[in-house]
């Protein structure tokens, strides 16, 4: 088996749902936005967000502070509430000490996800980070897989793992690259997944166990 994982970010490693309710919240509280704001926002950018979302906010309503200065306040606020278990962190760096090579492999903005991955420690228990915004690619596209293999030194997918929380964009676009699959599952049914599990940090026990298996 060859000893490549990938790992999505949001709501795999990091629990962004939370965070992101947290932040814009917390954002639109010190700016003193109407609750219609908050509202606008919350819906707007709960599954993606970028900088052009500020931009539609401020055609919509009436909003006196600037796009970048509304992406900053958001790209800290998000890196401020994002959190990652100790135990992924320790799975992390178990997967790193028995020789696998681990991405993490995310859609988003280059600028918040770094952010997020300083601010929990997940950036110094990584080989690499493949992400979107930086190589011009975006999951499932089976590209971003390559070039994250390639950040690693690797030639080739087949036989590597993608774990992630994402049906469309981890299970179905790590499939098209011949990736195995992990789904961190909410606790819907996976349909094409390998396995499924709740958590990061059972998603890399079952890929030791995996190994030890085959020893």
């Amino acid at each position: 088996m060859q000893r490549l994982a990938f790992f999505d970010l949001d709501d795999t490693l990091v629990d962004r749902a939370q965070g992101f309710q947290t932040c814009i919240r917390r954002i639109c509280s010190d700016l003193g936005f109407a609750e219609a704001v908050e509202r606008w926002l919350l819906e707007a950018m709960c599954e993606r967000a970028d900088r052009s979302d500020f931009e539609r906010l401020r055609e919509q309503f009436t909003v006196p502070v600037s796009v970048e200065e509304l992406w900053q306040r958001y790209c800290r606020g998000m890196a401020d509430a994002a959190t990652c278990t100790p135990a992924v962190l320790s799975g992390l760096d178990r997967l790193r000490s028995t020789g696998w090579s681990v991405v993490v492999v995310t859609n988003g903005a280059g600028d918040i996800q770094r952010a997020k991955l300083a601010r929990t420690g997940i950036d110094k228990r990584v080989d690499a980070v493949c992400i979107s915004g930086e190589v011009g690619l975006r999951k499932p596209d089976v590209g971003i897989f390559r070039q994250a293999a390639r950040m690693v030194g690797v030639d080739g997918l087949r036989g590597g793992w993608m774990v992630g929380d994402s049906m469309e964009n981890d299970i179905a676009g790590g499939r098209a690259a011949g990736l195995r699959t992990i789904w961190v599952s909410d606790g819907t049914d996976g349909i094409g997944a390998d396995h499924i599990v709740s958590n990061a940090a059972e998603a890399v026990d079952l890929l030791l166990s995996l190994e030890g298996a085959r020893a």
